[in-house]
């Protein structure tokens, strides 16, 4: 389970593991083309012992000529040698600061020295190897101890040091490839992070894994949903309004054995569209000839007002106070006759009045009214509302906001759910990412040119503009404030 949303997370940061290892690999390549360039130029000494005549005395002036190259190689880099090669060059360099720019390496069981230069001109770096090794050469001499009058150490310069004509310092290619990792290792520290603090739910498998439960329902992710959140009113032909069919079919085979079914539509947490969820799957179902009646039982945040665009002065709250009947606060809306009842006024205590004998009472009046019932209810987190409705009602239709809900949270929404013995009996993921074969086939889907335009409804009211509607090519398929005669709305 873990390693599968290692990988999940993988797969959708897939891009911010590309765009931080590129990142990472221009900040090396940048800085290499930043630093100067520097040049290694290495000259070859070789340390020789004389006085040797018989086959013994080879053998141990090898073995002793290998130990003087390592000792001798330390001298290279000492202000004995350094001195004499900064006085000759006219360097500017302190002896210190030339020893930095001077090496030496002994290869194993050989008795060379190889000593290299580096410096930002291949020709100086030659001339400063090069001499260093003649110096060394002349300074052996006086160091060693003295054998007959003179020093059996020899040093002989095998190779001069030629200009290069590479560079050697900075290691473009090396420097890639290590700000390419270092950008793979930040990648892996913020999927690591995502882990930590939530991964968001963006599939239709991600979301079953987490809920535990079937996708009833996919709609689409579309740019004027705000402006327009009742996609079967205003575009009936797009991919979104479709998606909302579908959540129509997979609903009516759900409870079908209950004649009178009521479904409660919440969410885990805030904007994640329940609220316009819910009115879409109440519109599609109340044009198969359906009684359908959505109510807003988000009394805290309502927002059924907005999308119907209807007047948001009478509603839930009023009937559960006593202020007015439920035939009067009951809304026909559209040409199929839709019964709405909105939240109202928003109360000081909301939860009181949702548990509350009264409002039960109504919600019980209005399913025993209505083939289907949809009720829009809060959120599960910030309050307990939807939870006692699920309760109470049989059960929940969960939206899941794709790309903003977490994993944590729709568990907990869940675990939530579950301990108070509610059912979940889908999943409807919104804002979901359209496939690219959904959207060719969509794309190249004709549609005729009056298709498109909702049937004229003329309730002898003046039309009104709002969400979702425009009153330049077609007339508000909700009256403004037409309601249901008392009489209809208490025989069904």
């Amino acid at each position: 389970m873990e390693s599968n949303r290692v990988l999940r997370v993988i797969r959708y940061h897939w891009m911010t593991v590309i765009v931080l290892m590129a990142l990472g690999a221009a900040g090396a390549l940048a800085y290499a083309w930043s630093v100067p360039r520097e040049y290694t130029a290495r000259a070859d000494v070789f340390v020789a012992v004389t006085g040797s005549s018989t086959t013994g005395e080879l053998a141990q002036s090898s073995n002793f000529s290998q130990q003087q190259a390592r000792n001798l190689s330390t001298v290279a880099t000492r202000e004995i040698v350094l001195a004499p090669v900064i006085d000759e060059l006219g360097l500017e360099d302190s002896t210190v600061q030339l020893r930095a720019r001077v090496s030496t390496a002994v290869p194993l069981n050989t008795s060379m020295i190889s000593i290299s230069a580096v410096d930002p001109s291949p020709r100086e770096a030659a001339r400063i190897a090069n001499l260093v090794a003649a110096e060394l050469a002349e300074v052996v001499p006086t160091l060693s101890p003295q054998v007959d009058g003179s020093s059996p150490i020899r040093l002989r310069v095998i190779e001069n040091a030629v200009p290069p004509n590479l560079p050697s310092a900075p290691q473009t290619p090396m420097l890639v490839i290590l700000g390419a990792l270092g950008g793979l290792v930040v990648a892996a520290v913020v999927v690591l992070l995502r882990l930590m603090f939530g991964t968001r739910v963006r599939t239709v498998e991600q979301a079953q894994e987490t809920v535990g439960a079937a996708v009833i329902g996919t709609v689409s992710a579309d740019r004027t949903a705000d402006r327009a959140p009742l996609a079967l009113v205003t575009a009936p032909h797009s991919l979104r309004a479709e998606d909302y069919r579908r959540l129509r079919g997979n609903l009516r085979f759900v409870q079908a054995s209950q004649e009178h079914r009521v479904f409660v539509f919440t969410s885990s947490v805030p904007s994640e569209g329940k609220s316009t969820t819910a009115a879409n799957a109440a519109v599609a179902l109340a044009a198969t000839g359906a009684s359908v009646c959505l109510v807003e039982a988000d009394l805290r945040r309502p927002s059924l007002s907005r999308i119907l665009d209807l007047p948001p002065d009478l509603g839930f709250t009023n009937v559960i106070a006593g202020e007015a009947t439920l035939d009067d606060a009951l809304v026909a809306w559209g040409p199929d006759r839709l019964h709405v009842l909105l939240a109202g006024p928003v109360p000081p205590n909301p939860s009181e009045l949702l548990e509350s004998d009264r409002a039960l009472d109504v919600l019980e009046s209005l399913r025993a009214a209505h083939d289907i019932v949809l009720i829009d209810a809060p959120p599960v987190h910030p309050v307990a509302d939807a939870a006692v409705l699920a309760r109470l009602f049989g059960g929940v239709v969960l939206v899941v906001g794709a790309g903003r809900a977490r994993e944590r949270d729709v568990r907990r929404a869940v675990a939530r759910l579950t301990s108070v013995g509610a059912t979940i009996h889908g999943i409807v993921l919104n804002l979901a990412r359209p496939s690219r074969a959904d959207r060719r086939s969509y794309a190249t889907y004709a549609v005729a040119p009056d298709a498109g335009r909702p049937a004229r409804v003329n309730r002898g009211t003046t039309p009104r503009s709002g969400p979702g509607t425009s009153t330049a090519a077609h007339e508000r398929p909700a009256a403004d404030g037409l309601r249901e005669e008392p009489s209809t709305a208490g025989r069904r």
